[in-house]
């Protein structure tokens, strides 16, 4: 425990030599015979006198306790979060329909499954403002940077398979992506890209929007997802197959250019792996001050005090009063 005003405590001295005063203070009877006080109860009347003096010192002591101000300890840490800002870029073309990855026991598309993935990456970075970019055909912000994971996760469980078209444009997502951060003062902006396929479509080439995100400091990350072969599909809502060959070179170029990495997921626990993965390279910076919050504890020592002496003052009035 600590005290705001701790050389008051010396007064704590100063009680022990009150109480000798008060016993020194008592009066003498003196009788000729002690028959006098034979039903005087002379045990009673020495125990209710240092009951009394007991009482006394101890109101008294936690009063001046109280009043050099005990202050309990309460340790607390301040954590400023210096977070970053991550674009999710996330591939909704029609080939993410492919139900080649497993998921609680079931098979549904690869959109679902990545949708899980992500969701629980987006839990683990409660400091980081996180965007989301849709791309297909085309490419748009589906959220854009926000603190507010909750909403994030409601704008995330919203994505749909074909809503950006059904090819798949990377250049386009990738220059949606970098645009998100292009008026962003942060020391870390990083483009998590995931896709199933090849550059298909769109108006920018894939390394025309490398170039950009390399001029601004973007970092890219890409994510090949699916399994090699045919994968069991969905065409007007009977089974078939598909084949979709993952451009490997395109991606690892593209990280390769801005200082991220590439990643290739053939199944639901490689894909979890991946962003584990990312989530461990790149951690939010936190600015660690330690500081005491001490709790000021001197009405509970004065009440006591007070409580003592009120107890002193009631058992005086009692059989157990002081003979004058």
């Amino acid at each position: 425990m600590n005290f705001m005003y701790p050389l008051l405590l010396s007064l704590l001295v100063l009680l022990p030599l009150l109480g000798l005063s008060i016993f020194k203070r008592r009066g003498t009877l003196r009788f000729p015979t002690l028959q006098v006080l034979a039903g005087a109860g002379i045990r009673s009347k020495w125990f209710s006198g240092n009951l009394l003096t007991i009482l006394r010192l101890a109101g008294l002591g936690f009063i001046v306790v109280a009043l050099a101000r005990p202050l309990g300890e309460n340790p607390k840490i301040k954590r400023d979060a210096e977070g970053l800002d991550i674009v999710l870029a996330i591939d909704t073309s029609k080939s993410m329909e492919a139900r080649d990855f497993s998921f609680g026991g079931s098979r549904p598309n690869r959109l679902e499954v990545v949708k899980n993935v992500i969701s629980d990456f987006i839990k683990d970075r409660p400091s980081d403002r996180i965007a989301m970019v849709v791309f297909g055909s085309e490419a748009f912000t589906q959220a854009p940077l926000t603190l507010d994971h909750e909403v994030l996760q409601r704008f995330l469980a919203q994505i749909r398979i074909g809503m950006a078209g059904d090819a798949t444009a990377i250049g386009d997502g990738i220059a949606a992506s970098v645009k998100r951060l292009e008026t962003i003062e942060a020391k870390s902006r990083i483009v998590i890209l995931l896709t199933d396929g090849s550059n298909t479509s769109g108006r920018i080439e894939p390394l025309v929007a490398t170039d950009a995100a390399v001029a601004l400091g973007v970092k890219v990350y890409t994510i090949g997802v699916g399994s090699e072969g045919d994968s069991p599909t969905t065409m007007n809502g009977l089974p078939a197959t598909q084949r979709h060959d993952i451009d490997v070179n395109l991606l690892q170029e593209i990280a390769k250019r801005t200082g991220g990495q590439f990643f290739l997921a053939t199944d639901t626990a490689a894909l979890i792996n991946v962003y584990d993965t990312i989530d461990k390279l790149e951690k939010t910076k936190l600015r660690v001050d330690s500081f005491e919050h001490f709790d000021d504890r001197f009405s509970s020592f004065a009440f006591a005090g007070l409580g003592f002496l009120l107890m002193e003052l009631l058992v005086s009035l009692t059989r157990f009063r002081k003979i004058p």
